[in-house]
């Protein structure tokens, strides 16, 4: 029964998905409401970037209904207290709610980044409101357990970074939708193994909205007016909704298995992680505003090696495919703290030997360096 509420959820949001956004396509082309070019941005031409409307509304219907249906007929919702659940969810659905507006009217008018991060704290103090927060660190750097007034402001923090982080990823067609989609399908697994189906549910619904969003924002033609952008109000609510499950997971009552729910949890968002820390120090090492956005984040090194963006694209979804497998087989056998050693130190390698195809590559091309016109040349 609980796979097929899955599949249900699956379908019933790809649907709604599919259904809504030709329609927020017509309404931006008719409106004029796009997202115009400039130095830093990657496209040409100007493209709709209202496709994160359609997030947020899909999956309050597809789960709204999952539930309602599952408590009309009496089945299970969870091993633990239905009361927990819904109370959480109740939260959540607030948090969203702000973020949503919040990012709408960034789509729209544009927010400044301190009005943002306001809202952001705002959202992120009702986990812990609802009784979720990170209340263990499962052996990293010798922490176990955490007292709550840590983990209160730890957690703050963690919501905060990963909202920013997939905010800041989303750079090209199908990076920031498509790292998503493969962590909500890692943390959907790993719900569904450990009983947490409602958990579970969430993500197969978001994954279920992203694939038809995917297809436009990669496949779509600026010139049939089939292409669209999430803008900020679909990567506030991806973030949000990702911090919502790894958090849950971190929580699990097994202590024997948190240590490793919460590595491989935060595994599955490695790359959009770990490059806005080495962006916000390469912004600070420059004196330079770390708020300020630039065009020295990873996919912008990807495309400064030569490639093409739909091949930048797809070598990321491979490198973060590459350290969930790595983490989720090394979690075994190595101290979790090595492991997370060993994810800096191989993150490091990679960037070394991006530095050393750009270089190569530029030393090919000098005057191809990196301008808005030959970055339109590299997609």
């Amino acid at each position: 029964m609980i796979y097929f509420f899955i599949v249900t959820v699956f379908v019933i949001s790809a649907l709604l998905a599919s259904v809504i956004i030709p329609r927020i396509l017509l309404v931006s082309y008719k409106k004029k409401l796009f997202d115009v070019p400039d130095a830093r941005k990657v496209h040409t031409s100007p493209v709709p970037r209202l496709g994160g409307i359609s997030f947020f509304p899909v999956l309050l219907v597809t789960i709204c209904l999952a539930m309602g249906i599952r408590y009309l007929f009496h089945l299970p919702i969870e091993h633990v207290s239905p009361d927990t659940v819904f109370v959480q969810f109740m939260f959540l659905v607030a948090g969203l709610t702000m973020l949503y507006l919040i990012g709408v009217v960034d789509d729209l008018m544009g927010v400044s980044y301190l009005y943002k991060l306001v809202v952001q704290l705002l959202c992120a103090c009702l986990f812990p409101a609802s009784g979720l927060w990170l209340n263990s660190l499962g052996g990293l750097f010798g922490i176990y357990d955490i007292p709550f007034w840590v983990g209160v402001p730890f957690t703050l923090f963690i919501v905060v970074y990963i909202t920013n982080a997939i905010n800041l990823i989303d750079g090209i067609d199908g990076l920031a939708s498509g790292l998503s989609c493969i962590s909500m399908c890692v943390l959907g697994g790993i719900c569904l193994w450990f009983g947490h189906y409602i958990h579970c549910m969430v993500a197969f619904a978001v994954v279920g909205i992203l694939i038809p969003f995917w297809i436009y924002n990669v496949y779509g033609r600026v010139e049939r007016r089939r292409k669209i952008f999430m803008g900020d109000t679909g990567s506030l609510t991806l973030g949000y909704i990702l911090s919502f499950i790894i958090l849950h997971l971190c929580m699990a009552e097994d202590h024997v298995a948190r240590p490793k729910m919460l590595l491989v949890s935060f595994s599955t968002l490695i790359v959009p992680m770990f490059d806005v820390v080495r962006v916000v120090l390469s912004r600070l090492r420059d004196h330079r505003n770390p708020f300020l956005p630039d065009k020295n984040h990873i996919h912008h090194k990807f495309l400064r090696t030569g490639m093409r963006i739909r091949w930048a694209m797809a070598g990321l979804l491979m490198v973060s495919l590459f350290f969930i497998a790595l983490n989720a087989i090394l979690v075994r056998y190595l101290n979790i703290t090595l492991l997370c050693g060993l994810d800096i130190l191989l993150w490091i390698v990679m960037h070394l030997v991006l530095n050393h195809f750009i270089a190569l590559h530029e030393s090919r091309f000098p005057r191809k360096k990196w301008t808005r016109d030959y970055a339109a040349k590299a997609g």
